[in-house]
């Protein structure tokens, strides 16, 4: 039993470790997807209010926890787009809008790989009718 625990303890601080990135906004802490693939989502890059120029986010002392998907930006779901979204394989409902939805999604092997492998980065489109930064 005390050797389970220890692997237990082991292993949550292995993947805490490499699942904190240090930014100039402060630290972000993301999950794991798989043993070789850690998400960071939702981080905010910039701010706006309305009419005004994005800028950086403020500083923050605690660590971001970016385990969900940041808000959509406010879209115009029109009959058509609604239903070219169904035709094409894409989310419709359950997406939160919001004017402040300047964030971005970031999957990167573990730290831990051999190999160096590709970061992605998703960024949305849409035209500003629709596509949102979960799909």
């Amino acid at each position: 039993m005390r050797l389970l625990s220890f692997l237990t303890i082991t292993w949550v601080a292995f993947s805490a470790a490499q699942l904190l990135v240090h930014t100039q906004q402060g630290d972000v802490l993301g999950t794991l997807t798989g043993l070789n693939v850690r998400q960071f989502l939702g981080i905010p890059y910039a701010t706006a209010g309305r009419w005004t120029a994005p800028k950086l986010p403020p500083s923050r002392v605690t660590p971001f926890l970016a385990d969900r998907f940041g808000d959509s930006c406010i879209q115009m779901n029109s009959p058509a787009n609604v239903e070219f979204l169904k035709l094409t394989g894409g989310v419709i409902g359950n997406v939160t809008e919001s004017e402040d939805c300047l964030s971005i999604n970031i999957w990167a092997p573990s730290i831990f790989r051999k190999q160096n492998t590709a970061v992605m980065v998703w960024i949305y489109g849409g035209g500003f009718e629709f596509g949102t930064v979960s799909m």
